[in-house]
């Protein structure tokens, strides 16, 4: 009997809650607003007609954007590489910010698991929140070898506190041609 394996599983299953009960007490939350998001589009390549579209705005110029913090200017709980050579290691390092929505005193200790032939490090490896909404930054680098085109690798980054559990799915992918999409620089270098 031959496995069904779903290619895309991080991507099918993500970072959200499955059970609704416990959704409502996330223990950490990563915060985002619309100008970020925007600043993501314009890293990945939509320009300000497309743009317009999606916030309602015909004023929107991407070029005078401020370069982002880390790899995909995003703060959200997944993190994706895509493979820049199919010869040569390739680095991201991806800043993230959560908010302490849980107990007031907590402590979150994070857990990676690497696939093979991906390295990911994570600074500082333990979060140490004194008060409620408290904000807290942490840095992840990933350096994975090159693989075959369109091959998917995925790993994870893994907050624990005594009462919860906060997930982070890392995508590392090699697109079919080996390269970036056009437009995209290399960001975010250690």
């Amino acid at each position: 009997m031959s496995r069904r394996v779903n290619k895309e599983g991080e991507f099918a299953y993500g970072a959200g809650q499955v059970n609704p009960t416990r959704a409502v007490n996330p223990g950490l939350i990563y915060d985002m607003g619309e100008m970020l998001y925007t600043q993501f589009l314009c890293h990945e390549g939509y320009n300000s007609s497309s743009l317009a579209v999606l916030v309602g705005s015909k004023s929107i110029d991407c070029s005078k954007f401020l370069p982002g913090i880390g790899y995909d200017d995003l703060n959200y709980p997944t993190m994706h590489l895509s493979l820049k050579s199919k010869q040569q290691i390739t680095t991201a390092v991806f800043q993230r910010t959560v908010t302490n929505v849980g107990a007031a005193r907590s402590v979150y200790n994070a857990t990676i698991r690497a696939p093979r032939g991906v390295e990911i490090t994570v600074k500082p490896r333990s979060l140490y929140f004194t008060s409620v909404n408290q904000k807290l930054s942490y840095r992840v680098v990933v350096r994975a070898k090159a693989m075959a085109s369109t091959q998917m690798v995925s790993g994870s980054l893994v907050w624990k506190s005594s009462r919860n559990i906060v997930r982070s799915p890392i995508v590392i992918y090699s697109p079919e041609n080996g390269n970036m999409k056009t437009g995209n620089k290399e960001r975010g270098g250690i």
